[in-house]
């Protein structure tokens, strides 16, 4: 996990020092969760929209995707920054009165938040959810397919070294896609007969039935996007109109997965500051 600071240095949690106080400790920050295959490089350019205009940024990019229900662990590596609190994995005590902005990538930040959602739960902390005041999802949140699933789970995990020159990412994307599909084949009578079973093996629908968003919500999202399925964002969309919560939608059309932001830059940097000001606004 690293931190931001406008107009900084980046910093490691290691090396962060709470002297650093000179920041609006009211100001929101933003909490950016990476998608699958990310590095700290790809989301520079999302981290300088904040900066730039002198808001804070932790970024954390979860290392491996997997297609099932997260555990706590990716949370608790998170928590540190909801607690407030100067821990091993650094100081976060500056951070104790501001809100937190979510701005989460790809169905790998689902993940991320599901699994803060069981760490609370298990260190039985649920208010520490409230500090939440506002989510952003970036290319989500989606039912991916076999082969979308299989592709994030390969190109965010490693090969074995003994198999690597036998094995090419091609062949296990294409073995992973079959086993998913007949994963899935095997599920959907099962579900469609017993519907409150979707959210113990679906990470889309325990998103839709376990966690309790923020009531500030934005979606940016693309038709052309070969990763995920725009209707199911827009299902997910409706849900969340359904429950009261205002919610503000962009659909860029002719983008691709988690490249919104290179094919309509300003729009995307604007919908992003826009939502974190009104945060900001509201909660001062």
């Amino acid at each position: 996990m690293q931190i931001h600071l406008p107009k900084s240095e980046d910093v490691t949690v290691d090396s962060i020092v709470l002297s650093d106080n000179h920041h609006d400790e009211k100001k929101p920050v933003v909490l950016m969760v990476g998608w699958a295959g990310a590095n700290p490089k790809h989301i520079d350019k999302y981290i300088k929209i904040y900066n730039d205009e002198g808001y804070r940024v932790v970024s954390l990019c979860p290392p491996c995707y997997h297609y099932s229900i997260p555990n706590s662990r990716v949370g608790f590596y998170i928590s540190p920054l909801f607690r407030a609190v100067d821990s091993k994995a650094g100081d976060f005590r500056s951070f104790s009165q501001c809100p937190i902005v979510i701005h989460s990538f790809s169905m790998n930040g689902v993940r991320g938040l599901i699994s803060f959602w069981k760490w609370t739960e298990a260190e039985e902390k649920p208010e520490l959810r409230g500090r939440i005041k506002g989510i952003i999802f970036d290319s989500a949140p989606s039912r991916p397919y076999g082969k979308q699933d299989a592709t994030a789970m390969v190109i965010s995990t490693p090969p074995i070294d003994a198999l690597e020159r036998w094995i090419s990412e091609q062949t296990r994307i294409s073995m992973l896609t079959w086993f998913l599909n007949l994963r899935a084949t095997l599920q959907i009578p099962l579900l469609a007969v017993v519907p409150f079973l979707r959210s113990f093996m679906s990470i889309y629908y325990y998103l839709q039935t376990h966690i309790t968003l923020p009531r500030d919500q934005l979606y940016l999202y693309s038709k052309a996007d070969t990763m995920i399925k725009a209707k199911h964002v827009e299902k997910f969309i409706n849900k969340q109109k359904e429950k009261g919560n205002s919610v503000t939608a962009i659909d860029f059309v002719d983008s691709d997965h988690v490249a919104h932001i290179r094919t309509h830059p300003e729009e995307y940097r604007s919908a992003c500051l826009n939502f974190v000001r009104h945060i900001e606004a509201t909660f001062q």
